[in-house]
């Protein structure tokens, strides 16, 4: 689906390209665009969707890019939204979560 961005959220992922490129040389997509996202809440654009245009804009400026994982856990970000933002799942899966012993019920069905 194509998306038409506002004109103050392309030109900040653009500076914000251009700087992440003089400063660090690379470009952290997934972290650039949780930033820009962050600023620019009241549009209500998907994370996904700003990754995808900071990824165009890297290319236009030919920036080595990032996939970080770390950036991907601190998606979080505990000082912006205080609680945890992880469904119960990801707690156990992280082992984060304290707990007895987890059950599983699988229903098995018959064909007839």
């Amino acid at each position: 689906m194509f998306r038409r961005f506002s004109i103050r959220l392309r030109d900040d992922a653009h500076h914000r390209v251009q700087k992440a490129l003089r400063t660090k040389g690379i470009v952290n997509i997934i972290r650039l665009s949780e930033e820009i996202r962050l600023d620019h809440l009241a549009e209500n654009i998907a994370r996904e969707d700003i990754e995808s245009l900071v990824m165009e804009v890297s290319q236009l400026y030919g920036a080595p890019i990032e996939f970080d994982d770390e950036a991907l856990t601190a998606l979080d970000l505990p000082e912006v939204l205080k609680p945890d933002n992880r469904t119960d799942l990801e707690k156990v899966l992280d082992g984060r979560m304290s707990g007895g012993e987890i059950s599983i019920d699988v229903l098995h069905m018959k064909r007839c």
